[in-house]
C-alpha cells in the first residue's frame, strides 16, 4: 500500500444516459507512492498480506486500492481531518483487523471495544506500518461474488496470482472470503498450512513460521473480528507455551 503524501483526485465519467452534460465528475482523496515502498515491506518485521476477492466497481469507477485511505471523502476537509469510514464496513474491518492482528500479542489481546478510530488510523498512516492488498479476482466485479466465480477468475489467473503472492513473501495472510480455497490455494503454491483450532480460523506453517487467516470477506454483515482476534491470540500464546516462539518478533532476523 502506498505511503506518500495525500492528493485529491478529479475523474470524469461517461453517463449512461443522455443529456446536456454527458459526463459525471467523481472526487477523491488519495495517498500516492512514496518511492519507499519495496524497502518498507523488505524490511517490516512482520508483513502481512491481505487477499480479498476483487474491486467492487459499481457505476463503472475503477481506482488503484493502494491509495486507498479509508476514510469519509468530503472535499471540505483535509485527509488528515476526515475520520474512519465506519460506514464503510470494508474499510472498517480492514483498519480493526490490521490494527488488532499487529498489536495483539500472546500477553494481550486488543478487542474490538478497545479500538479508538483515530489511533487506529494513525497506525496505519505510519510508514513503518506497511502492509500488502491482493485482488485474487483480476476482473471487474459487483457487492457480490460467487464462489463458482472467483474460482474459475482463480484458476484463469492462477500463475499471476502465485507469481504476486510469491513476490511478497508475506508472514500473515489475512484470506478474505476464500473459505472454500484455504488453505489449498497456499498450499498448493509451496506452503504447508494446517489447521490450529476446531473452527479453524487459523492456519500454521511451522516450516516457514508463517500465520494463514481464514477470514470472512471484509464487507460480510456476519464478519466478527472479535473471534478472528481470540483465535489468533489463543494461537499466540500456544505457541509460545508450547515451542517457546514469539511469533510476534521481526521475521527478518
Amino acid at each position: 500500500m502506498y505511503k506518500g503524501e495525500f492528493q485529491g483526485e478529479e475523474r470524469y465519467f461517461k453517463k449512461e444516459t443522455e443529456d446536456k452534460n454527458p459526463y459525471y465528475r467523481v472526487f477523491r482523496w488519495v495517498r500516492i507512492p512514496s518511492g519507499e515502498e519495496n524497502a518498507l515491506w523488505a524490511n517490516a518485521p512482520l508483513r502481512l498480506l491481505f487477499l480479498t476477492k476483487d474491486q467492487n466497481t459499481g457505476g463503472n469507477i475503477s481506482w488503484d486500492v493502494r491509495g486507498e485511505l479509508f476514510r469519509y471523502i468530503s472535499e471540505e476537509y483535509k485527509p488528515e481531518e476526515m475520520w474512519l469510514d465506519t460506514n464503510n464496513a470494508f474499510y472498517r474491518n480492514l483498519v480493526y483487523t490490521l490494527y488488532g492482528i499487529m498489536n495483539t500479542t500472546s500477553e494481550n489481546k486488543i478487542s474490538y471495544h478497545e479500538i479508538d478510530d483515530k489511533k487506529a488510523l494513525e497506525y496505519i498512516d505510519a510508514k513503518e506500518h506497511i502492509f500488502a492488498r491482493i485482488n485474487c479476482k483480476k476482473e471487474v466485479g459487483g457487492s457480490r461474488c460467487t464462489t463458482n466465480v472467483l474460482k474459475n477468475a482463480i484458476d484463469n489467473d492462477y500463475n499471476l496470482l502465485k507469481q504476486q503472492i510469491s513476490n511478497l513473501e508475506a508472514d500473515i495472510f489475512v484470506c478474505c472470503g476464500l473459505m472454500y480455497f484455504m488453505p489449498n490455494l497456499l498450499n498448493d503454491m509451496g506452503y504447508h498450512f494446517e489447521p490450529q483450532d476446531n473452527d479453524k480460523w487459523i492456519f500454521y506453517d511451522s516450516d516457514r513460521n508463517k500465520i494463514a487467516i481464514n477470514s470472512y470477506h471484509l464487507s460480510y454483515s456476519g464478519f466478527n473480528y472479535d473471534n478472528l482476534i481470540s483465535a489468533y491470540h489463543i494461537f499466540l500464546k500456544k505457541l509460545y507455551m508450547d515451542e517457546q516462539i514469539d511469533f510476534t518478533k521481526s521475521h527478518r532476523v
